[in-house]
């Protein structure tokens, strides 16, 4: 049996939070696989392997399968087969996605779980050894290390464990990255930027204040500008947006704890996404990145009131909270024109939470509408994450139809006790 995952999650953390800034260079393949003229295809043959911990079916699983609910175009995908260029080089990649392949085989449910948990374990092992003897690029470590603090959400067996010590190691990391960029890397860098920006930005109201970053430099901020222009298969042409929200959602989250407010961010983050410009071509991005705009705002005007306010009389109240509402109704309305097919699906569920939490019992047809759309990501992705997204907002729905309180979504999944990962 595999030894306690959360324990030694937190150990290779540790390790990578630890590791120098000099680049780690030499290469170690453990696979060979023929991609060439056929990448994105499942008819691929797996050629002989030299490490015999790697499950060929479960890799190949990987490439045509799990990869796909990591991209929003199964077309250009670098998740799936041209990954491999990054797997040869770090044996704690392969390892993991044979992990991610076994769990979302078994729909992520813990009593069938042992073959991921044990990959993962070996993922941990190998990710250690890594860093320790400098045999992988701290470039490919990176990956590794992002996609084992993504997963987590994925392994818990309850809605606690967001992978806190992969996140708080992935800043590190990041920042030592973008110090000493390095031209060979690019490509695998820009991959990695944007994972960790749009999972930075699905945890930060996870992550307790204590914990948050507080940013020396421009660094991310400057590199999000520039990279918008090149597509990501998660972030598209919006890592910036995103990882604006990922700062917004840290200072609500702040703010719900009894943090002071600071008027001047409220007022900068509200004008920044009023004048915020997509360069979206696709027309299914323009709508989810609209809505994620419109998420954004609720969020300030939700957590902090009047932006840049401190005092709100009663008429400007009621104003916020139609303002509010309506920005609820507009994020459902986009969200629902994208088809139910699409891949944009799995990236759905952070404003289909921040907007159903709006819902009153008047809205009856858009909490139905919610409720069918959460099923449908669930069916697509089989996030176990997406079913505890639905059953927060029942809750809340309950708790908001009696009338007894009006309290936040984010307030009662603290009460709960959850560290719930929206997307």
């Amino acid at each position: 049996m595999p030894q306690n995952p959360p324990l030694r999650d937190k150990e290779a953390a540790q390790v990578a939070a630890n590791v120098g800034n000099e680049r780690l260079n030499a290469m170690r393949p453990i696979l060979c696989v023929s991609a060439a003229s056929g990448e994105g295809r499942s008819d691929i043959p797996l050629v002989p392997i030299v490490d015999s911990k790697v499950d060929v079916r479960l890799m190949r699983y990987w490439l045509v399968a799990t990869s796909q609910m990591l991209s929003v175009d199964s077309s250009n995908n670098p998740f799936s087969f041209p990954i491999l260029r990054y797997v040869t080089a770090s044996p704690s990649l392969a390892h993991l996605l044979q992990s991610a392949s076994a769990a979302q085989e078994a729909y992520f449910y813990q009593p069938k779980m042992s073959v991921s948990l044990e990959k993962r374990g070996q993922a941990l092992s190998a990710l250690r050894q890594e860093l320790q003897t400098r045999s992988s690029s701290l470039s490919h470590c990176f990956l590794t290390l992002l996609m084992l603090g993504m997963s987590s959400s994925w392994m818990t067996v309850g809605p606690t464990d967001y992978g806190r010590e992969h996140l708080v190691a992935a800043r590190a990391v990041a920042d030592m990255i973008l110090k000493t960029r390095d031209s060979k890397m690019e490509e695998l860098d820009h991959l990695t930027m944007g994972i960790y920006v749009y999972w930075d930005m699905t945890c930060s109201f996870c992550l307790d204040p204590v914990d948050h970053l507080i940013e020396r430099d421009n660094s991310l901020k400057m590199y999000v500008k520039q990279a918008r222009h090149q597509f990501h298969p998660i972030t598209t042409h919006s890592i910036d947006l995103y990882h604006l929200l990922g700062q917004i959602s840290r200072y609500c989250r702040m703010t719900v704890d009894g943090g002071g407010r600071n008027l001047v961010l409220e007022a900068y983050s509200e004008k920044s996404l009023n004048e915020y410009k997509s360069i979206e071509s696709d027309a299914t991005a323009q709508l989810l990145t609209e809505a994620f705009r419109k998420h954004g705002l609720l969020l300030l005007y939700r957590f902090c009131g009047k932006p840049g306010f401190c005092e709100i009389t009663t008429p400007v109240l009621a104003e916020t909270g139609h303002y509010i509402h309506q920005l609820a109704l507009d994020i459902v309305e986009l969200i629902l024109q994208v088809k139910s097919t699409s891949p944009y699906l799995n990236l759905q569920t952070v404003p289909l939470l921040s907007a159903g939490a709006e819902m009153t019992l008047c809205d009856a047809l858009q909490r139905n509408q919610i409720r069918q759309r959460l099923k449908e990501v669930y069916s697509t992705n089989r996030l176990v994450s997406t079913l505890w997204v639905l059953e927060l907002l029942e809750e809340l729905w309950g708790v908001h139809d009696t009338g007894s309180t009006h309290i936040t979504w984010l307030e009662l999944m603290l009460n709960k006790n959850w560290r719930l990962r929206e997307g």
